[in-house]
């Protein structure tokens, strides 16, 4: 059934009911006063299930039983349900050729609510990955330590799978592949996250990893060196190794941070701290640049600018979706952005119902004092609906950082 049938704006409903008279459905204590008040002409009957209000009134209104407008002509009334539990209404009225929005809605008044419960009792699994380290004299450590979770939204509860100070994870063909931070190298998991394989890279601080499907080759950014290395796929050979800038050869230690890739098509989108290379200097023009996979060695094309730390390209929906982390900025396009989190946005996934937006616990308070209304200390995720900003954060707390976020392949 479509849902978006049965929720309409008050506008709509004056539309949709015309000359039709209109029946509540539901002898509820709030939602009908509500429902009144937003109504264009007086509703000629309320129905309700329950027999004890048979018969009776109630705001002037006679209630009577859902029969009596079931056994009617279907299109004579227009229904507005004003009952919480509205779900087996609905049915009854699709049951009896009911037509969802055309002859039927349910009270925008508990709309909210809807929502609410939704998000409250949403069934998904989310793939958390967390780069903390184990150590404790590490400041980066925590009480969990890093590795990759599986999050139950429904139940609340997150389950560590593989332990490790992993960054970006990446579904290539059947198996999952994720850049393992500390120990120099690529992991290959199942579907189930059973190690398969653990691929050696030359050298520490890799961070980024995305597959380029039509080429069969593996991307992985190195965070100090700032370069991306290409691998075939398969035998993980090195078939390339472009440099972000001239500056990645002058020796120089992490001149543009690049972190996180995503490949789409036959482009390859980069985040870092700096185009220009002196973010260690205090200038932060992140951003998201753009390369042609078939052209490498050229110059990366900037896309964004005036991020702080970004992180988390990711191409849905056709478009260049990234997060602007110190900010806690949720980016769909480069006009405006669609969330502001207070915390460090970190990790980006969506499943075509909601995005989910990873918060790290913020270790540089003092570089956003003033800048947000309150700073949040705790690491976890957001569940968000885009349409209204509504926001639900599940909690991670024996961890730090978090990476990355997946919606765990079906």
């Amino acid at each position: 059934m479509n849902a978006e049938g049965w929720w309409r704006k008050w506008n709509e409903i004056r539309a949709l009911a015309g000359e039709r008279e209109i029946v509540l459905w539901g002898r509820s204590e709030e939602w009908v006063q509500k429902t009144l008040s937003r109504l264009h002409k007086k509703p000629i009957l309320i129905c309700d299930i329950n027999p004890g209000y048979a018969n009776t009134e109630y705001y002037g209104i006679k209630v009577v039983s859902p029969d009596v407008i079931l056994n009617d002509t279907v299109g004579k009334y227009y229904v507005v349900v004003t009952a919480g539990p509205y779900e087996g209404i609905v049915h009854s009225l699709i049951d009896h050729n009911w037509i969802a929005g055309q002859d039927f809605c349910c009270s925008p008044e508990f709309y909210d609510f809807n929502l609410l419960e939704e998000m409250r009792c949403y069934q998904q699994s989310v793939i958390v990955v967390s780069s903390d380290y184990m150590d404790q004299e590490n400041a980066r450590s925590s009480q969990e330590g890093g590795g990759i979770y599986r999050y139950n939204l429904h139940e609340n509860r997150a389950e560590r799978l593989v332990k490790g100070q992993f960054r970006q994870i990446e579904r290539v063909k059947q198996n999952y592949m994720a850049v393992e931070y500390v120990e120099m190298a690529i992991y290959i998991f199942d579907l189930e996250f059973k190690i398969l394989n653990k691929i050696p890279l030359d050298r520490p601080n890799y961070c980024g990893i995305a597959f380029d499907q039509k080429r069969n080759n593996i991307v992985v950014a190195n965070s100090t060196t700032d370069r991306l290395i290409f691998m075939n796929a398969d035998t993980f050979d090195i078939v390339d190794d472009v440099p972000f800038s001239y500056k990645c050869d002058l020796n120089v230690r992490s001149p543009h941070h690049i972190n996180d890739v995503c490949i789409d098509g036959d482009y390859l989108y980069c985040t870092y701290f700096s185009y220009g290379g002196a973010w260690r200097k205090g200038q932060y023009d992140g951003g998201v640049s753009e390369l042609h996979l078939d052209r490498p060695h050229e110059p990366l094309v900037p896309l964004t600018n005036g991020l702080w730390s970004p992180h988390s390209p990711k191409i849905i929906d056709g478009n260049l979706w990234y997060l602007d982390s110190m900010r806690g900025r949720f980016y769909m396009n480069n006009q405006t952005f669609a969330v502001e989190l207070n915390g460090f946005a970190r990790g980006l996934a969506s499943d075509g119902r909601f995005v989910y937006v990873g918060i790290s616990e913020d270790m540089y308070m003092s570089r956003v004092y003033g800048t947000r209304n309150s700073i949040m200390m705790n690491a976890g995720f957001y569940l968000i609906d885009i349409e209204t900003k509504a926001c639900r954060f599940h909690p991670m707390f024996g961890n730090m950082n978090i990476h990355d976020l997946l919606i765990e392949a079906q």
